[in-house]
This record gives C-alpha cells, sequence and structure tokens, in this order.
C-alpha cells in the first residue's frame, strides 16, 4: 500500500516489465471503441427521440476516444517507450474517463427536461409566427 502513496511509483520512467494486466486492458480499450462505433450507430438508425440524440452526440467520440487511449498506452507499455509508459498517463485517463462518467450519469435527467421544456415552449410559440414569404 505504501507503494501507491509514493510518486516514483507513478512517476517512473520505465515501469516493471511484468504488466499483469495487458489482456484485460486490451479487452477493455476494444470493448470501448466496438461501443462508440455502435452508439454512433444506434444513435444515427434507430434512435426516434430527437432530444436523447443531441445529449448523446459527444459520447461515442468520447468513448472511441478513450479506447484507442488505453490501446496506445497498452501498446507504449508493452515496447517500454520511456516517459510514455509511465502510470501516471494511466491514471490521468481513468480520472478523465471517470470526470465523463459521473458528469452523464448526473446531468443527464437534469439535460432531458431542461431540452423537453425548450422544445415544448418553442413548439408552441412557433405556430402562431407569420410564415415567412419566399424570395
Amino acid at each position: 500500500m505504501s507503494k501507491f502513496l509514493d510518486l516514483h511509483y507513478y512517476f517512473a520512467r520505465l515501469p516493471d516489465i511484468d504488466f499483469k494486466y495487458t489482456k484485460i486492458s486490451l479487452a477493455l480499450g476494444l470493448l470501448l471503441v466496438i461501443a462508440g462505433f455502435a452508439l454512433a450507430y444506434y444513435r444515427r438508425k434507430y434512435m426516434e427521440d430527437e432530444i436523447w440524440k443531441k445529449i448523446i452526440r459527444k459520447y461515442p467520440g468520447l468513448l472511441r476516444t478513450y479506447g484507442f487511449l488505453i490501446l496506445l498506452l497498452l501498446l507504449f507499455r508493452e515496447t517500454g517507450i520511456p516517459y510514455l509508459a509511465m502510470r501516471f498517463w494511466w491514471m490521468l485517463l481513468g480520472v478523465f474517463f471517470l470526470y465523463h462518467l459521473l458528469k452523464f450519469a448526473f446531468s443527464c435527467k437534469k439535460e432531458y427536461k431542461t431540452r423537453l421544456e425548450q422544445a415544448i415552449k418553442h413548439s408552441v410559440g412557433k405556430q402562431y409566427l407569420p410564415t415567412k414569404k419566399k424570395r
């Protein structure tokens, strides 16, 4: 436990070679990339709710980005590239991933309600506007 509190553990130029989580990291990276493509496809083809389409617009790209970053960091780790194989990059990636995950989890219901109220307000008001003249 004391090694997790040491900064040298996170900023070691070349971490130890026996990385035990290669298969798990590879599976997680590929899963995130596939989930990003699947969510983009589902959003484009099957999702009919326009509000949800707008809310999750950026998340397929984020999933693919995080998946490719995991695969890239795994490649750096396996090839033993100094400074790019540091554990610090894994921790930074994990913090940003958790931030986006929690942000989506806690704000999606509130954002859906506000967008629904805006859509209702705009749809009621537009029917009384005069039509635009074509030039």
